[in-house]
């Protein structure tokens, strides 16, 4: 973990160093719009999604697009600080350290179904621009609790991952365990990953957004038997899809606008929801993700191993 805080720390003096040399009254106006996925789930996967992604996108804005897939958070983050990467689908921590070091400027909240603790979606409510983490474990792991982790191997998708792990982290801490000495993190890599690490026995719980293990059921149908939901979060602001802060506003409201009508066409919201189950997208402003930054700023006084 700590070579995880230099790499952020080495990550956040390029940000800043960038922040510093840009020019806002130049705006960028690319021939080619560049616009990267984060990986947080597996790469294959998006890799295999980004094309549809990337056709829609060049139809809507009349110009060229290249979409691709991060090798992981701290890359998009960087990315964009450079400005190689014009717009960025970044998770909700994500998109705050990006945000704090100058780097991205929230203009869309994903939307989806809330769902029930059985991984239901519940399509006769209306969306919700929030989820919740929540705590799965293998059928067999004896777990029924948060007090039960202690001791116990935890899958997450990423050390920034909101739901895979800063939300965890603190719910652990309120609930008397040390996020710090009393369980062992496994960075999986994917939310799926995280998932399959309990049901190949490389962990004993995991932490991922709810319900992730509907990503699963195509090839493990027997998925909601051998991992089993214990509990949930309070509430977390969704994804965001976000632009670089110098990027021309004509061109950001065009995206904007974009993103909004392949939501709304029966192709495209097949399409943002096989890449994220994704279901529509909201105007959204970077105040409403002030939970998150409450929450990393207590999670500067761990020092994980």
């Amino acid at each position: 973990m700590k070579k995880f805080l230099s790499a952020l720390l080495v990550l956040t003096l390029i940000l800043a160093v960038s922040a510093c040399g840009n020019d806002d009254s130049e705006y960028i106006n690319p021939d080619v719009l560049e616009v990267q996925l984060i990986p947080s789930r597996d790469a294959a996967v998006l890799d295999a999604q980004r094309g549809p992604l990337e056709a829609l996108l060049e139809e809507e804005l009349d110009m060229e697009v290249n979409v691709t897939v991060a090798t992981d958070y701290n890359a998009l983050i960087e990315g964009m600080a450079s400005e190689q990467i014009h717009v960025g689908l970044l998770a909700t921590t994500a998109y705050v350290l990006a945000h704090e070091e100058g780097a991205a400027n929230v203009i869309l909240k994903s939307l989806r179904y809330d769902v029930d603790d059985n991984g239901n979606q519940l399509t006769d409510q209306p969306l919700v621009s929030g989820y919740k983490s929540q705590l799965v474990v293998g059928a067999d792991s004896g777990i029924e609790s948060i007090a039960d982790l202690e001791g116990k191997r935890i899958a997450i998708s990423s050390f920034t991952s909101t739901s895979g792990f800063v939300w965890p982290a603190n719910l652990l801490a309120d609930n008397g365990l040390d996020p710090e000495t009393d369980v062992t993190w496994v960075n999986a890599g994917g939310h799926d990953n995280a998932i399959l690490a309990i049901y190949n026995g490389d962990a004993d719980a995991a932490f991922t957004f709810k319900d992730a293990r509907t990503l699963l059921t195509d090839d493990y149908p027997n998925i909601n038997d051998e991992i089993l939901f214990i509990q949930d979060t309070t509430l977390i602001p969704n994804d965001t899809i976000s632009v670089i802060p110098n990027l021309d506003p004509d061109l950001v409201d065009r995206i904007t606008q974009a993103f909004l009508d392949i939501a709304e066409d029966e192709e495209g919201s097949q399409i943002i929801d096989d890449i994220y189950s994704h279901k529509g997208y909201a105007v959204a402003t970077d105040e409403e993700y002030d939970i998150v930054r409450t929450y990393l700023q207590r999670q500067e006084e761990w020092d994980f191993e």
